[in-house]
């Protein structure tokens, strides 16, 4: 990520936003569900000296990756689940994104 840019989206269909809203978020999670299995993926990064990553897929499996080398998945049940932890993540809460991530 570059350093001037704190958030960006990119979906496997190739598309890149900086510096997003929650919004973005949910355009790229409703042409994620629309995409092929091959493509129905994305991933929102987030930070400012350290970067954050969740990368979605089709099947509501999201993995968190943080501080470079810590991953974890987890499988949600429902769309608004996952655009409740991306509001939160671009809150820059962190610590709560990985709670909900390891619960």
């Amino acid at each position: 990520m570059p350093t001037n840019i704190t958030s960006y989206v990119q979906g496997a269909w190739s598309d890149y936003i900086e510096n997003i809203s929650l919004d973005d978020v949910k355009i790229a999670i409703q042409e994620t569900i629309q995409m092929d299995d091959e493509h129905g993926a994305f991933w929102v990064g987030i930070g400012d000296s350290e970067e954050y990553i969740l990368k979605t897929h089709k099947d509501l499996i999201v993995i968190g990756i943080f501080e470079k080398s810590s991953e974890i998945k987890k499988q949600f049940n429902n769309l608004q689940e996952i655009e409740n932890l991306y509001k939160i993540l671009l809150s820059r809460n962190y610590n709560e994104v990985k709670q909900i991530l390891q619960s």
